[in-house]
């Protein structure tokens, strides 16, 4: 063997990663299904592989992986498949199922269930949490069981009003918080610190969908400086996305209080880790990017960040697209293309862009389309088709009041601003009435 060493479906699995291939792609590469290759991340090392599929790896490892492919393949491999299966979506963690034993503390006394498509979690409320913190020793099966929930609650995000999911995540939040303490294990205590790291950017989410500013940045530093302390660079970077994010109010679309330069130093800083980042992941920072680069007039600067963008975003596949990027797909930074077209003056252009995302059948987001909908309003507006841009933001506008979600309220009345210079035209004066009416 090229390697020294018979090949394990985890190792295959860790070969596809490590050289950023779809699982299509990979299958392909190899010449197999792609039903193999699922085959060999369900079932990791437990799948024996065939003399001729071993023969079939050793040659893709080594004259198609690159060096940085080997580098990153032997970085996977050396974390082990426990680590693996963490950073994999709940369905590919075995035992880490939802269920009511996947439980968070919240303020009150008593069980409050919790939707998904995964089925229906009681979330715990009340001293019942601390009383199992105390009885259950950090383990394998309870961190599964906790990153089982942390995943449930960043997908619920899109769908529950975020003054109602930030009792349940917060207290979420503490009881991870409990069990990375009570590791005694290395390993444990690892896996235990990226979930609380994983967990406070799922907090962090809600409090900015809340419109808490403060409380978002204060957890995303949190779980920046963890990871960092951890030398966990996956949690590393992904909390410096979100963090970015928040820095720049993504790119001043949201608020004056951004800066620009500051979001884009720390993209950059979690740029410098893509390689232990999935497809997902690194699609974000290409178009977080491309926005900050286009509220600076940067043009070419910002084309680049969108290829970029586009790029990673082909390589995500269903396994990608859980927890913390549940809703990102190819569609989702056809959004951000659409945002950095109207931020560089050309309406047009961001109309296209933003139709055609929103008529996809991949916009599965409620928060993303709303989004997507205000710009889309603003270029409208500045196109000289004032009566439909007003017409789309009002509606809008009382979709995301009815949410609660106050940062979307923000960027909608960042776009009204917009539209100051025609304050005096009926569509415009029909739409602020229409605005006082829903905040009334």
């Amino acid at each position: 063997m090229i390697r020294g060493r018979e090949w394990t479906g985890f190792e295959a699995v860790a070969l596809q990663e490590a050289m950023r291939r779809s699982i299509r792609d990979f299958a392909a590469l190899l010449g197999v299904e792609t039903t193999t290759v699922n085959n060999w991340r369900s079932r990791l090392s437990s799948v024996t592989l065939r003399p001729a599929t071993q023969a079939i790896l050793d040659t893709t490892y080594a004259q198609r992986a690159t060096s940085e492919d080997r580098a990153r393949f032997e970085h996977i491999v050396a974390e082990g498949e426990a680590a693996w299966r963490f950073r994999r979506p709940a369905t590919s963690r075995g035992s880490a199922k939802p269920t009511s034993t996947a439980l968070a503390a919240t303020p009150t006394g008593s069980y409050l269930p919790v939707e998904s498509d995964r089925g229906t979690v009681d979330v715990l409320k009340g001293s019942a949490a601390s009383s199992l913190m105390r009885s259950r020793a950090a383990s394998e099966g309870s961190v599964g069981s906790y990153a089982a929930v942390t995943d449930l609650l960043a997908g619920q995000r899109q769908s529950i009003a975020p003054d109602a999911l930030i009792g349940p995540t917060e207290a979420h939040r503490d009881a991870v918080a409990s069990l990375f303490r009570a590791a005694t294990d290395d390993r444990i205590k690892k896996r235990a610190g990226a979930l609380l790291c994983e967990t406070s950017v799922v907090a962090s989410r809600v409090w900015s969908a809340i419109g808490d500013r403060p409380m978002a940045i204060t957890h995303c530093a949190f779980a920046r400086k963890l990871a960092d302390e951890l030398q966990d660079k996956t949690m590393g970077g992904i909390a410096r996305i979100f963090e970015s994010n928040l820095r720049s109010d993504a790119a001043t679309l949201i608020s004056s209080d951004g800066d620009v330069v500051i979001g884009l130093r720390i993209l950059n800083e979690a740029a410098g880790l893509s390689a232990f980042l999935p497809p997902a992941a690194r699609a974000r920072i290409g178009a977080e990017q491309a926005q900050a680069y286009a509220v600076l007039d940067l043009r070419n600067e910002c084309e680049e960040a969108l290829t970029r963008a586009q790029l990673a975003a082909e390589d995500i596949d269903e396994n990608d697209r859980s927890g913390l990027f549940s809703d990102w797909n190819t569609t989702r930074v056809q959004v951000y293309v659409g945002t950095c077209q109207l931020l560089l003056g050309d309406s047009k252009r961001a109309i296209a862009a933003l139709n055609n995302a929103l008529s996809s059948p991949e916009m599965d987001s409620p928060n993303v389309a709303l989004a997507a909908r205000v710009d889309l309003a603003s270029a409208y507006s500045v196109s000289g088709e004032l009566e439909e841009g007003c017409t789309v933001l009002g509606h809008t506008y009382e979709a995301l009041t009815t949410m609660g979600n106050l940062r979307g309220i923000e960027r909608a009345q960042r776009a009204i601003e917009r539209i100051a210079p025609w304050q005096n035209e009926r569509p415009v004066l029909a739409l602020m009435e229409r605005v006082r009416s829903i905040n009334a």
